[in-house]
């Protein structure tokens, strides 16, 4: 990839407002460094992940589904 820091840090910020969306539509909880986020803390969230990247997970319950997605700092790339 080619991309600049700051380029990939809006593509990383619209990805991740983007998995919100879809997530809240879902009915699924998604948190960021183990705090619940939701599409109106998106102004705040951007702040948050200002200068890191980050990693998807998933938990699920005891029947496979989906119940919450979390997004965890990524210290070393």
């Amino acid at each position: 990839m080619d991309n600049k820091p700051e380029e990939l840090k809006d593509i990383m910020y619209s990805w991740l407002i983007s998995e919100i969306k879809q997530a809240e539509y879902a009915g699924v909880e998604v948190k960021v460094d183990g705090r619940h986020y939701s599409l109106g803390d998106a102004e705040q969230l951007k702040q948050v992940m200002e200068n890191s990247y980050y990693m998807k997970s998933y938990t699920g319950d005891e029947h496979g589904r989906i119940v919450q997605i979390d997004f965890e700092r990524i210290t070393s790339v």
